[in-house]
Protein backbone atom coordinates (compact mmCIF):
# COMPACT_ATOMS: atom_id res chain seq x y z
CA UNK A 1 0.00 0.00 0.00
CA UNK A 2 2.91 2.35 0.75
CA UNK A 3 4.29 1.44 -3.03
CA UNK A 4 1.25 2.24 -4.02
CA UNK A 5 0.84 5.92 -2.89
CA UNK A 6 4.31 6.45 -2.96
CA UNK A 7 3.62 5.81 -7.14
CA UNK A 8 0.57 8.23 -7.34
CA UNK A 9 2.19 10.99 -5.61
CA UNK A 10 5.14 10.55 -8.36
CA UNK A 11 2.60 10.53 -11.20
CA UNK A 12 1.02 13.61 -9.82
CA UNK A 13 4.15 15.51 -9.56
CA UNK A 14 4.89 14.40 -13.29
CA UNK A 15 1.33 15.54 -14.66
CA UNK A 16 2.30 18.87 -12.87
CA UNK A 17 5.18 19.40 -13.95
CA UNK A 18 4.65 18.74 -17.44
CA UNK A 19 2.15 20.50 -18.15
CA UNK A 20 -1.32 19.28 -19.42
CA UNK A 21 -2.16 15.27 -19.85
CA UNK A 22 -2.81 13.93 -23.61
CA UNK A 23 -6.00 15.03 -24.37
CA UNK A 24 -8.95 12.90 -24.16
CA UNK A 25 -12.01 13.45 -25.76
CA UNK A 26 -13.94 14.17 -22.53
CA UNK A 27 -10.86 15.50 -19.83
CA UNK A 28 -9.87 18.44 -19.59
CA UNK A 29 -6.50 19.98 -17.45
CA UNK A 30 -8.20 21.19 -14.62
CA UNK A 31 -10.09 17.48 -14.26
CA UNK A 32 -6.68 16.20 -14.20
CA UNK A 33 -5.28 17.91 -11.58
CA UNK A 34 -7.79 17.56 -9.31
CA UNK A 35 -7.65 13.74 -9.95
CA UNK A 36 -4.17 14.00 -9.66
CA UNK A 37 -4.38 16.28 -6.58
CA UNK A 38 -7.22 13.54 -4.95
CA UNK A 39 -4.84 10.77 -5.87
CA UNK A 40 -2.14 12.28 -4.08
CA UNK A 41 -4.26 13.36 -0.69
CA UNK A 42 -5.38 9.25 -0.94
CA UNK A 43 -1.82 8.22 -1.25
CA UNK A 44 -1.00 10.74 1.80
CA UNK A 45 -4.03 9.60 3.61
CA UNK A 46 -2.98 6.15 2.59
CA UNK A 47 0.63 6.55 3.43
CA UNK A 48 -0.34 7.99 6.98
CA UNK A 49 -2.52 4.70 7.90
CA UNK A 50 0.57 2.71 6.57
CA UNK A 51 2.16 4.36 9.15
CA UNK A 52 -0.14 4.39 11.78
CA UNK A 53 -0.37 0.22 11.28
CA UNK A 54 3.29 -0.16 10.98
CA UNK A 55 3.54 1.96 14.19
CA UNK A 56 0.76 -0.21 16.00
CA UNK A 57 2.72 -2.97 14.82
CA UNK A 58 6.10 -1.94 16.45
CA UNK A 59 3.75 -1.24 19.54
CA UNK A 60 2.14 -4.88 19.57
CA UNK A 61 5.24 -6.26 18.90
CA UNK A 62 7.14 -3.88 21.61
CA UNK A 63 4.54 -5.44 24.24
CA UNK A 64 4.99 -9.10 23.31
CA UNK A 65 8.57 -9.11 23.28
CA UNK A 66 8.21 -7.01 27.29
CA UNK A 67 5.70 -10.00 27.73
CA UNK A 68 7.98 -12.66 26.66
CA UNK A 69 10.54 -11.16 28.59
CA UNK A 70 8.49 -10.75 31.51
CA UNK A 71 7.11 -14.57 30.97
CA UNK A 72 11.25 -15.24 30.95
CA UNK A 73 11.65 -13.72 33.82
CA UNK A 74 9.00 -15.46 35.53
CA UNK A 75 10.20 -18.54 34.07
CA UNK A 76 13.48 -18.45 35.44
CA UNK A 77 11.86 -17.59 39.16
CA UNK A 78 9.99 -20.28 38.83
CA UNK A 79 13.18 -22.54 37.67
CA UNK A 80 15.20 -20.62 40.69
CA UNK A 81 12.22 -21.55 42.93
CA UNK A 82 12.38 -25.16 41.87
CA UNK A 83 15.85 -25.80 41.89
CA UNK A 84 15.39 -24.45 45.88
CA UNK A 85 12.57 -26.28 46.31
CA UNK A 86 14.55 -29.72 44.79
CA UNK A 87 17.38 -28.85 47.09
CA UNK A 88 15.18 -28.69 50.16
CA UNK A 89 13.66 -32.05 49.34
CA UNK A 90 17.30 -33.58 48.65
CA UNK A 91 17.85 -32.18 51.82
CA UNK A 92 15.26 -33.26 53.69
CA UNK A 93 15.57 -36.76 51.78
CA UNK A 94 19.18 -36.84 53.11
CA UNK A 95 18.53 -36.02 56.99
CA UNK A 96 15.54 -38.56 56.86
CA UNK A 97 18.14 -41.35 55.41
CA UNK A 98 20.48 -40.38 58.26
CA UNK A 99 17.35 -40.48 60.84
CA UNK A 100 16.55 -44.09 59.64
CA UNK A 101 19.87 -45.18 60.00
CA UNK A 102 20.34 -43.44 63.44
CA UNK A 103 16.80 -45.38 64.13
CA UNK A 104 18.18 -48.52 62.46
CA UNK A 105 21.22 -48.11 64.68
CA UNK A 106 19.24 -47.24 68.22
CA UNK A 107 17.40 -50.63 67.74
CA UNK A 108 19.88 -52.98 66.47
CA UNK A 109 21.69 -51.78 69.39
CA UNK A 110 19.08 -51.96 71.72
CA UNK A 111 17.94 -55.65 70.40
CA UNK A 112 21.42 -56.38 71.37
CA UNK A 113 21.56 -55.23 75.15
CA UNK A 114 17.78 -56.83 75.21
CA UNK A 115 19.64 -59.78 73.80
CA UNK A 116 22.86 -59.32 76.23
CA UNK A 117 20.63 -59.07 79.52
CA UNK A 118 19.02 -62.32 78.86
CA UNK A 119 22.17 -64.17 77.88
CA UNK A 120 21.23 -65.29 74.36
CA UNK A 121 22.35 -64.16 70.69
CA UNK A 122 19.98 -62.93 68.72
CA UNK A 123 20.48 -61.18 65.41
CA UNK A 124 18.66 -58.03 64.67
CA UNK A 125 17.77 -58.89 61.26
CA UNK A 126 15.86 -61.76 62.13
CA UNK A 127 12.04 -60.87 61.31
CA UNK A 128 10.63 -59.20 64.73
CA UNK A 129 8.51 -61.86 65.61
CA UNK A 130 11.33 -64.11 65.49
CA UNK A 131 13.45 -61.44 67.80
CA UNK A 132 10.26 -60.87 70.23
CA UNK A 133 10.08 -64.48 70.65
CA UNK A 134 13.70 -65.31 71.63
CA UNK A 135 13.59 -62.86 73.95
CA UNK A 136 10.55 -63.44 75.73
CA UNK A 137 12.06 -67.17 76.23
CA UNK A 138 15.57 -65.93 77.12
CA UNK A 139 13.32 -63.68 79.60
CA UNK A 140 11.79 -66.32 81.05
CA UNK A 141 14.73 -68.21 81.49
CA UNK A 142 16.04 -65.35 83.34
CA UNK A 143 13.40 -64.76 85.88
CA UNK A 144 13.29 -68.33 86.81
CA UNK A 145 17.07 -68.32 87.47
CA UNK A 146 16.30 -64.71 89.50
CA UNK A 147 14.08 -66.36 91.28
CA UNK A 148 16.36 -69.57 92.05
CA UNK A 149 19.03 -66.89 92.63
CA UNK A 150 16.89 -64.40 95.47
CA UNK A 151 16.34 -67.79 97.83
CA UNK A 152 17.56 -67.25 101.32
CA UNK A 153 19.27 -69.48 102.89
CA UNK A 154 20.98 -70.42 106.53
CA UNK A 155 23.05 -72.68 107.48
CA UNK A 156 25.97 -73.49 110.05
CA UNK A 157 29.21 -73.64 108.43
CA UNK A 158 32.51 -74.07 108.46
CA UNK A 159 34.91 -70.57 107.80
CA UNK A 160 37.95 -69.18 107.83
CA UNK A 161 38.11 -65.97 110.09
CA UNK A 162 40.25 -62.56 109.61
CA UNK A 163 42.97 -64.61 111.41
CA UNK A 164 42.94 -67.72 109.20
CA UNK A 165 41.13 -70.12 111.87
CA UNK A 166 38.29 -72.36 110.75
CA UNK A 167 35.59 -71.55 112.83
CA UNK A 168 31.94 -72.99 112.65
CA UNK A 169 29.30 -70.21 112.61
CA UNK A 170 25.83 -69.04 111.08
CA UNK A 171 26.38 -68.39 107.72
CA UNK A 172 23.51 -66.54 105.86
CA UNK A 173 22.90 -67.50 101.23
CA UNK A 174 21.38 -64.42 99.42
CA UNK A 175 20.67 -66.59 96.57
CA UNK A 176 23.77 -66.79 94.25
CA UNK A 177 25.11 -63.53 95.24
CA UNK A 178 26.26 -62.92 98.70
CA UNK A 179 27.11 -64.84 102.12
CA UNK A 180 27.75 -63.47 105.00
CA UNK A 181 29.91 -64.98 108.34
CA UNK A 182 27.41 -64.36 111.03
CA UNK A 183 30.07 -65.13 114.09
CA UNK A 184 29.61 -63.36 117.86
CA UNK A 185 33.24 -61.82 117.36
CA UNK A 186 33.88 -58.97 114.91
CA UNK A 187 37.08 -61.16 113.47
CA UNK A 188 34.09 -64.13 112.77
CA UNK A 189 31.77 -61.61 111.02
CA UNK A 190 31.49 -59.96 108.03
CA UNK A 191 31.14 -61.21 103.84
CA UNK A 192 32.31 -64.04 102.58
CA UNK A 193 34.31 -64.82 99.45
CA UNK A 194 35.17 -68.51 98.46
CA UNK A 195 39.37 -69.06 98.27
CA UNK A 196 41.07 -71.06 95.46
CA UNK A 197 40.83 -73.75 97.53
CA UNK A 198 37.24 -73.88 97.97
CA UNK A 199 36.98 -72.44 101.28
CA UNK A 200 34.61 -69.65 102.69
CA UNK A 201 37.49 -66.74 104.11
CA UNK A 202 35.58 -63.39 106.51
CA UNK A 203 36.86 -60.82 103.89
CA UNK A 204 36.30 -56.56 104.12
CA UNK A 205 36.18 -54.13 106.71
CA UNK A 206 35.12 -54.91 110.30
CA UNK A 207 31.37 -53.95 110.41
CA UNK A 208 29.93 -51.58 112.94
CA UNK A 209 27.40 -52.80 115.61
CA UNK A 210 24.38 -51.85 113.71
CA UNK A 211 25.31 -53.96 110.83
CA UNK A 212 26.89 -56.92 112.78
CA UNK A 213 23.40 -56.69 115.00
CA UNK A 214 21.71 -57.09 111.17
CA UNK A 215 23.62 -60.46 110.70
CA UNK A 216 22.89 -61.64 113.89
CA UNK A 217 18.72 -61.10 113.57
CA UNK A 218 19.25 -62.87 110.22
CA UNK A 219 21.53 -65.66 111.36
CA UNK A 220 17.94 -65.91 113.81
CA UNK A 221 15.55 -66.00 110.60
CA UNK A 222 14.48 -62.27 111.36
CA UNK A 223 14.13 -59.91 108.95
CA UNK A 224 17.01 -57.48 109.12
CA UNK A 225 19.00 -54.78 106.59
CA UNK A 226 22.25 -56.70 105.21
CA UNK A 227 24.85 -54.65 104.54
CA UNK A 228 24.72 -55.16 100.18
CA UNK A 229 28.12 -55.23 98.86
CA UNK A 230 27.04 -53.94 95.05
CA UNK A 231 30.20 -52.81 93.67
CA UNK A 232 32.54 -55.47 95.31
CA UNK A 233 34.08 -52.27 96.91
CA UNK A 234 33.44 -53.09 100.99
CA UNK A 235 34.82 -56.73 100.34
CA UNK A 236 38.03 -55.29 98.66
CA UNK A 237 38.44 -52.83 101.78
CA UNK A 238 40.96 -53.45 104.22
CA UNK A 239 40.23 -54.77 107.68
CA UNK A 240 41.25 -52.12 109.63
CA UNK A 241 40.44 -51.12 112.90
CA UNK A 242 38.85 -47.78 114.31
CA UNK A 243 41.45 -45.04 113.71
CA UNK A 244 42.61 -43.51 116.87
CA UNK A 245 44.79 -40.41 117.77
CA UNK A 246 47.56 -42.95 117.96
CA UNK A 247 47.41 -44.04 114.35
CA UNK A 248 46.65 -40.47 113.45
CA UNK A 249 50.52 -39.55 114.70
CA UNK A 250 51.76 -42.79 113.40
CA UNK A 251 50.36 -42.31 109.77
CA UNK A 252 52.22 -38.71 110.17
CA UNK A 253 55.69 -39.63 109.75
CA UNK A 254 58.25 -38.09 111.46
CA UNK A 255 57.40 -34.73 111.13
CA UNK A 256 54.50 -35.10 113.45
CA UNK A 257 57.04 -34.73 116.42
CA UNK A 258 58.93 -31.16 115.58
CA UNK A 259 55.01 -30.25 114.91
CA UNK A 260 53.93 -30.87 118.65
CA UNK A 261 57.20 -29.87 119.71
CA UNK A 262 55.95 -26.07 118.25
CA UNK A 263 52.55 -26.24 119.50
CA UNK A 264 53.28 -27.51 123.04
CA UNK A 265 56.23 -24.74 123.08
CA UNK A 266 53.50 -22.24 121.70
CA UNK A 267 51.00 -23.22 124.12
CA UNK A 268 53.48 -22.97 126.80
CA UNK A 269 54.87 -19.09 125.94
CA UNK A 270 50.89 -17.97 125.70
CA UNK A 271 49.93 -19.47 129.16
CA UNK A 272 53.13 -17.83 130.43
CA UNK A 273 52.49 -14.38 128.74
CA UNK A 274 48.62 -14.10 129.83
CA UNK A 275 49.62 -15.44 133.50
CA UNK A 276 52.30 -12.36 133.27
CA UNK A 277 50.37 -9.65 132.25
CA UNK A 278 47.09 -10.63 134.25
CA UNK A 279 49.62 -10.88 137.62
CA UNK A 280 51.59 -7.88 136.60
CA UNK A 281 48.90 -5.53 136.42
CA UNK A 282 48.29 -3.38 139.02
CA UNK A 283 45.38 -2.57 140.87
CA UNK A 284 43.00 0.25 138.93
CA UNK A 285 43.36 2.80 141.95
CA UNK A 286 46.88 2.73 142.42
CA UNK A 287 47.49 5.84 139.85
CA UNK A 288 44.51 8.01 141.37
CA UNK A 289 46.17 7.14 145.30
CA UNK A 290 49.64 7.93 144.25
CA UNK A 291 48.14 11.26 142.91
CA UNK A 292 46.11 12.08 145.52
CA UNK A 293 49.20 11.93 147.58
CA UNK A 294 50.87 14.31 145.32
CA UNK A 295 48.15 16.88 145.28
CA UNK A 296 48.73 16.78 149.15
CA UNK A 297 52.23 17.57 148.66
CA UNK A 298 53.17 14.24 150.73
CA UNK A 299 55.76 12.37 148.59
CA UNK A 300 56.67 9.76 151.43
CA UNK A 301 53.13 8.84 151.17
CA UNK A 302 52.91 8.59 147.49
CA UNK A 303 56.40 6.29 147.80
CA UNK A 304 55.35 4.22 150.24
CA UNK A 305 52.29 3.23 147.99
CA UNK A 306 54.98 2.43 145.32
CA UNK A 307 57.97 1.09 147.30
CA UNK A 308 56.03 -2.70 148.05
CA UNK A 309 55.14 -3.42 144.25
CA UNK A 310 56.63 -5.38 142.05
CA UNK A 311 54.46 -3.92 138.99
CA UNK A 312 55.42 -2.19 135.88
CA UNK A 313 53.05 0.96 136.75
CA UNK A 314 54.63 0.66 140.59
CA UNK A 315 57.95 1.07 138.99
CA UNK A 316 57.19 3.98 136.57
CA UNK A 317 55.55 6.17 138.92
CA UNK A 318 58.40 5.27 140.94
CA UNK A 319 60.69 6.45 138.59
CA UNK A 320 58.69 10.22 138.58
CA UNK A 321 57.94 10.75 141.87
CA UNK A 322 62.01 9.92 142.87
CA UNK A 323 63.01 12.78 140.40
CA UNK A 324 60.61 15.20 141.62
CA UNK A 325 62.83 18.54 142.31
CA UNK A 326 65.55 17.77 139.11
CA UNK A 327 65.63 19.52 136.35
CA UNK A 328 63.06 18.61 133.35
CA UNK A 329 65.15 16.64 130.89
CA UNK A 330 66.46 14.49 133.37
CA UNK A 331 63.07 13.75 134.88
CA UNK A 332 61.91 13.26 131.26
CA UNK A 333 64.56 10.92 130.02
CA UNK A 334 64.49 8.85 133.77
CA UNK A 335 60.74 8.44 133.11
CA UNK A 336 61.03 7.08 129.20
CA UNK A 337 64.04 4.72 130.23
CA UNK A 338 61.37 3.32 132.60
CA UNK A 339 59.01 2.63 130.22
CA UNK A 340 61.75 1.52 127.62
CA UNK A 341 62.69 -0.56 130.76
CA UNK A 342 59.10 -2.26 131.09
CA UNK A 343 58.60 -2.75 127.17
CA UNK A 344 60.93 -5.96 127.18
CA UNK A 345 59.29 -7.22 129.98
CA UNK A 346 56.09 -7.36 128.61
CA UNK A 347 57.07 -8.10 125.12
CA UNK A 348 58.79 -10.91 126.38
CA UNK A 349 58.39 -14.28 123.95
CA UNK A 350 55.79 -12.42 121.45
CA UNK A 351 58.42 -12.60 119.03
CA UNK A 352 58.81 -15.82 119.72
CA UNK A 353 55.70 -16.78 119.58
CA UNK A 354 54.71 -15.24 115.70
CA UNK A 355 57.70 -17.09 115.00
CA UNK A 356 56.78 -20.39 116.34
CA UNK A 357 53.20 -19.90 114.51
CA UNK A 358 55.21 -19.06 111.23
CA UNK A 359 56.99 -22.36 111.42
CA UNK A 360 54.17 -24.72 112.05
CA UNK A 361 52.98 -24.31 108.74
CA UNK A 362 56.36 -24.48 107.18
CA UNK A 363 57.15 -28.11 109.13
CA UNK A 364 53.53 -29.49 107.79
CA UNK A 365 54.35 -28.46 104.65
CA UNK A 366 57.86 -30.18 104.74
CA UNK A 367 55.76 -33.50 105.77
CA UNK A 368 53.54 -33.02 102.91
CA UNK A 369 56.86 -32.56 100.51
CA UNK A 370 58.53 -35.69 102.00
CA UNK A 371 54.78 -37.85 101.58
CA UNK A 372 54.57 -36.97 98.64
CA UNK A 373 58.20 -38.13 97.90
CA UNK A 374 57.59 -41.75 99.35
CA UNK A 375 54.31 -41.72 97.32
CA UNK A 376 56.48 -41.09 93.95
CA UNK A 377 59.03 -43.56 94.96
CA UNK A 378 56.15 -46.26 95.47
CA UNK A 379 54.21 -45.22 92.04
CA UNK A 380 57.70 -45.77 90.38
CA UNK A 381 58.81 -49.40 92.16
CA UNK A 382 55.07 -50.96 91.96
CA UNK A 383 52.72 -48.93 89.88
CA UNK A 384 49.46 -47.27 90.77
CA UNK A 385 47.57 -50.56 90.56
CA UNK A 386 47.08 -51.15 94.24
CA UNK A 387 45.75 -48.11 96.00
CA UNK A 388 46.99 -49.30 99.16
CA UNK A 389 50.35 -48.68 98.87
CA UNK A 390 49.90 -45.02 98.02
CA UNK A 391 48.10 -44.83 101.11
CA UNK A 392 51.13 -44.37 103.23
CA UNK A 393 52.63 -41.25 101.17
CA UNK A 394 49.61 -39.76 101.04
CA UNK A 395 48.65 -39.95 104.92
CA UNK A 396 51.76 -38.50 105.60
CA UNK A 397 51.52 -35.87 103.04
CA UNK A 398 47.74 -34.32 103.95
CA UNK A 399 48.00 -35.19 108.28
CA UNK A 400 51.45 -32.83 109.07
CA UNK A 401 49.66 -30.35 106.95
CA UNK A 402 46.79 -30.18 108.45
CA UNK A 403 48.91 -30.93 112.23
CA UNK A 404 50.70 -27.52 111.04
CA UNK A 405 47.58 -25.71 110.56
CA UNK A 406 46.08 -26.95 112.95
CA UNK A 407 48.83 -25.45 115.46
CA UNK A 408 49.56 -22.44 113.92
CA UNK A 409 46.17 -21.33 113.36
CA UNK A 410 45.66 -20.89 117.39
CA UNK A 411 49.14 -19.30 117.67
CA UNK A 412 48.70 -16.78 115.27
CA UNK A 413 45.41 -16.12 117.09
CA UNK A 414 47.08 -16.28 120.45
CA UNK A 415 49.92 -13.66 119.46
CA UNK A 416 47.52 -11.22 117.76
CA UNK A 417 45.49 -11.19 120.95
CA UNK A 418 48.68 -10.67 123.40
CA UNK A 419 50.07 -8.24 121.30
CA UNK A 420 46.71 -6.07 121.21
CA UNK A 421 47.37 -6.61 125.53
CA UNK A 422 50.66 -5.64 125.56
CA UNK A 423 49.94 -2.10 123.90
CA UNK A 424 46.93 -1.32 125.79
CA UNK A 425 49.29 -2.17 128.78
CA UNK A 426 52.09 0.11 127.50
CA UNK A 427 49.59 3.45 126.20
CA UNK A 428 48.53 2.80 130.11
CA UNK A 429 52.18 3.01 131.28
CA UNK A 430 52.57 6.43 129.11
CA UNK A 431 49.03 7.75 130.58
CA UNK A 432 50.37 7.21 134.23
CA UNK A 433 53.55 8.73 133.14
CA UNK A 434 52.30 11.69 132.01
CA UNK A 435 49.78 11.87 135.05
CA UNK A 436 53.06 12.14 137.34
CA UNK A 437 54.71 14.34 135.61
CA UNK A 438 51.45 17.03 135.35
CA UNK A 439 50.80 16.24 138.76
CA UNK A 440 54.67 16.99 139.94
CA UNK A 441 55.21 20.63 138.70
CA UNK A 442 52.67 22.15 141.43
CA UNK A 443 55.32 20.28 143.83
CA UNK A 444 58.28 21.67 142.38
CA UNK A 445 56.82 25.20 141.89
CA UNK A 446 56.75 25.03 146.08
CA UNK A 447 60.13 23.76 146.73
CA UNK A 448 61.44 26.72 144.97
Amino acid sequence: MIRRATVAILLCQVAVAGGAAPPGPDVSGQGLFERAQAARTRAESDLARARRDRLDKRKALTAKLQQAYADLDAAKAKARAAAEALERVRTEARGADERAAALRHRIENTVFRAAASVGTDIKPSEAPEAIERALWEAFRVRLAGIDRNAEIRRSDETVVDRRGNEITVPVVHLGGYVAYACGRSRESCGLLRVLSDGRQAVVGAHLDEAQAGALARAAAGAIARLPIDVDGALAERAATEPGDIRSWFHAGGLFIIPILIVGALGVLLVLERMAYLALSKAPPSLTARVLASLDRRDLAAAQGLLAGLHKPEARVLLAGIETIGQPPDKREAAMESALLAEAPRLERSLSLLGALAGVAPLLGLLGTVSGMIATFDTISTAGTGNPRLLSGGISEALITTQLGLMVAIPLVLAHAWLRRWVERREAALEYSAIQIAGAAKPIEGGDT
